[in-house]
């Protein structure tokens, strides 16, 4: 009898029920699933945490990002590691890939989505995980040991998140923007982990997907103000892939970004804020690189594609107008902008002087040289100036970030976008004299980072590879090896000899895990003198910042030297007549 009655008090088991507030769910008891708080926590004098279902997908969700990361901590399924992926992810991760400029996407739209869709949420932990271990490792030379977990498991948590989408695009349930979003997730985790062919098929797709959307449906705020200019910047940092590729390929690549522009920005006299002014920077480099991509080095400018002259006329004069913009709202606005606002506009004048650089070289139409010889070191040197200016810009965000590092803040050296590296990379190459290629790698080498597939060791040493070159190909010269039939001087192949070196490390067939490399000591060879600054350049540069020693105050050198560089082009322009 006894028995029967323990039999008749057993609880009744049926299948576990997954919906339900967060609070609840934490006791492990039945909701009532009352809205907006359930009647069981209410009644016990409790916070109800709300339902995960409430937490959809708008860029608009949850406006305070301290509460939707308290929201969301408490619906991540799965084990403690993956736990503390999603938790690394919130706290610094998504505030690193957002950098200086709007956070919506990374702080607040990819976080609510990954809520309810598992292959975000495994793709946001294995982001999370790779994160966590460069900041472990950035600063000293990775030691790989049996105990050393976390690439592996980086590694587990992008293939459950891939597993987990093709299941859901299998079974016709998935809607195209998860799909888009994941895309936009693969290409961070493989850029940044070195897996650049794949990063690239992960990109490729996102542009079709992309593509199809806008063709099925028009007026998506999430896609035009989040999504597309997310995959713009993902191109234009794969630029350092893409130009290992083949002409064809590359003429491929640039018919392709064409999709991701979707309604043209028009520039107006004046940016309202820093979103729009790197919109519309980041749209005329777009057009730019598209032009560049359709060149064929050799061939002389006179012989490439018309189609690429319009295109390339059209975005330099774009260029010209974003400046002027850009002007006027650093005069009317500048005084207002946050430190990390200041130092995102120093790095878009970053950008905008580099992309200048590299649409001013272009040869002109009467010279019947292959670009491949008619681009050369003497015809960088009327952009001294130029480059000084990239110089004086880098120091104090390079000083900010080491600076905000000791702070325990986020230092901004883990992003998928183009940031410090790429300019670095081009004043080291490029720069006629070699105590600014000096300086720039020296600055390359002072805080370890990852910008997407721009890796600062890797490409520093891709750099002291091509300086190599150059210093055999001088001494050659010196002693009389490297002369041509007629006793000339063969000049240095700089396109070739450099696209060599490139290739090594971005266009090989067996990719390059970069995970690893966090260490390289300075370089033994120093840069060839190529081009001696002429004393009439009158090269100006800041008082403040001739040394490398890291400022206490970056956020106020940054805004000088920012203010100086402006001052000192408008100069420039109305000097040479080209107000």
């Amino acid at each position: 009898m006894a028995i029967d009655q323990v039999q008749q008090r057993k609880r009744r088991c049926g299948p576990k029920v997954k919906t339900g507030c967060g609070t609840c769910k934490f006791r492990r008891i039945k909701c009532d699933e009352a809205k907006p708080s359930c009647q069981r926590c209410s009644m016990t004098g409790r916070k109800c945490d709300g339902y995960s279902s409430d937490i959809t997908i708008s860029s608009q969700t949850s406006k305070n990002s301290t509460d939707l990361i308290q929201r969301i901590s408490v619906y991540v399924p799965g084990n403690a590691g993956e736990k503390r992926g999603f938790d690394f992810f919130l706290r610094n991760t998504a505030a690193e890939l957002s950098g200086y400029y709007d956070s919506s996407f990374w702080e607040k739209l990819i976080l609510a989505a990954s809520v309810q869709k598992p292959s975000l949420r495994h793709a946001v932990i294995a982001l999370g995980a790779l994160h966590e271990d460069f900041s472990r490792t950035r600063l000293v030379p990775s030691i790989p040991s049996v105990e050393d977990q976390k690439p592996q498991f980086a590694l587990n948590q992008y293939t459950k998140a891939m597993g987990a989408l093709r299941r859901s695009l299998s079974s016709g349930k998935e809607e195209p923007l998860t799909a888009l979003m994941s895309c936009i997730l693969f290409v961070c985790f493989d850029s940044l982990r070195g897996r650049f062919e794949s990063a690239m098929v992960h990109l490729q797709s996102g542009l079709k997907i992309l593509r199809d959307m806008r063709r099925s449906s028009t007026g998506n705020h999430i896609i035009e103000d989040n999504i597309a200019p997310l995959f713009m910047r993902l191109s234009i940092q794969s630029i350092i892939y893409v130009e290992t590729k083949s002409t064809h390929d590359k003429t491929a690549f640039a018919r392709e970004l064409m999709d991701v522009l979707g309604k043209e920005i028009v520039i107006s006299e004046e940016f309202e804020n820093l979103e729009e002014a790197r919109n519309a920077l980041n749209q005329a480099a777009n057009g730019l690189i598209r032009a560049f991509y359709m060149w064929d080095v050799g061939l002389p400018v006179a012989l490439q594609p018309t189609e690429s002259h319009s295109i390339f006329d059209k975005y330099t004069s774009q260029l010209s107008l974003w400046n002027l913009a850009f002007e006027k709202f650093m005069v009317s606005k500048g005084k207002d902008l946050t430190s990390r606002e200041v130092q995102g506009a120093a790095l878009l004048k970053i950008h905008h002087t580099t992309t200048k650089i590299m649409a001013g070289v272009r040869p002109d139409m009467s010279d019947m040289r292959p670009l491949s010889e008619a681009v050369n070191a003497e015809t960088f040197v009327k952009y001294l100036g130029d480059f000084q200016i990239v110089i004086n810009l880098l120091r104090p965000l390079i000083a900010a970030a080491e600076q905000d590092a000791k702070n325990g803040k986020p230092p901004l050296t883990f992003s998928s976008d183009l940031g410090l590296i790429g300019p670095l990379y081009y004043v080291c190459i490029n720069s006629p004299t070699a105590s600014i290629r000096t300086t720039a790698m020296k600055l390359l080498l002072r805080c370890p980072r990852r910008e997407g597939m721009w890796n600062s060791v890797m490409i520093a040493q891709m750099i002291q590879e091509y300086w190599e070159l150059e210093a055999r190909h001088k001494e050659a010269q010196e002693i009389g090896v490297e002369v041509d039939e007629f006793g000339f001087l063969v000049p240095f192949r700089d396109t070739f000899d450099r696209g060599s070196v490139h290739f090594t490390y971005f266009g090989q067939p067996t990719e390059m895990d970069t995970t690893g490399i966090s260490h390289f000591s300075p370089p033994e060879v120093t840069p060839p003198e190529l081009v001696r600054c002429p004393p009439s350049l009158g090269l100006r540069s800041n008082p403040t910042t001739h040394d490398d020693i890291p400022r206490q105050n970056p956020e106020a050198e940054t805004l000088a030297v920012l203010e100086g560089a402006i001052i000192q082009e408008h100069d420039d322009l109305h000097a040479h007549g080209m107000n």
